[in-house]
């Protein structure tokens, strides 16, 4: 500032002086803070992309986990396939030595020609009952399927077996889902059993299969089957398609 200007002047230079200093701190001030926020939305984006990668990576380790059960899962109801299940054998009486025994049983209830291959044997993992509770059943895994089926079959066409006096019964060991499918042709198995000229099956997982007079139909609705077996005690034939 000219020391020669006046006093007027010299105090709008003064002022413009100072003006230009304020505008340029306030853009000094307004730049760190974009910068700032730059920098904050930069690091945030870090993190979300961090973020990102871990709950990819979380995801396919799930994906891969339940994959896994499901796989697990599914040998598992295949391998149940061989398991049955033999119920009323009082607690204790099978000893130290479960699997020897229980074959020994098979065997002579069932009148087999030979002690069955069993892989595996063992009660239910409820606790044990108290004197006046049911026993727990057996729940064994055949090593051969055809044996499986013959002691399934001998089971059926005996109806009534005995242990020891104390009658037993002897099932497949269905998973939950299976057996509750399973349990609703039950009502249709009643009304078919001893018509003559009438044989059923229940095959595997649901499906009901009946030959009537040499004709098969084959049912996965319950209530279809139901339908068609009381027909069978009515005037005629009856038709029904397979579902």
């Amino acid at each position: 500032m000219s020391d020669e200007a006046d006093p007027p002047t010299r105090a709008i230079l003064a002022a413009i002086a100072n003006l230009r200093k304020e505008v340029t701190q306030s853009k000094n001030d307004i730049c760190a803070s974009i910068e700032a926020r730059l920098l904050i939305c930069t690091e945030l984006r870090e993190e979300l992309a961090t973020t990102k990668k871990e709950i990819q990576s979380s995801i396919k380790t799930l994906e891969a986990a339940t994959a896994a059960h499901e796989k697990t899962i599914k040998e598992l109801e295949r391998s149940r396939r061989h398991n049955i299940r033999i119920v009323g054998v009082p607690e204790g009486v099978e000893g130290s030595t479960t699997r020897d025994f229980v074959a020994d049983l098979l065997k002579d209830v069932l009148s087999l020609d030979e002690k069955p291959l069993i892989d595996r044997v063992h009660r239910t993992l409820r606790r044990s009952p108290g004197p006046r509770g049911p026993p727990r059943p057996f729940i064994l895994r055949l090593h051969y399927y055809h044996v499986l089926e013959d002691i399934l079959r001998k089971a059926r066409v005996a109806k009534q077996l005995y242990f020891r006096d104390k009658r037993i019964q002897i099932f497949p060991d269905y998973p939950p889902a299976v057996a509750q499918r399973r349990a609703l042709f039950n009502r249709a198995r009643e009304l078919l059993r001893n018509k003559p000229g009438v044989r059923y099956g229940l095959l595997y997982p649901a499906r009901l299969l009946v030959t009537h007079n040499g004709t098969q139909t084959s049912f996965t609705d319950p209530k279809k089957a139901e339908e068609y077996a009381e027909q069978l005690s009515g005037p005629g034939s009856p038709t029904a398609a397979v579902d």
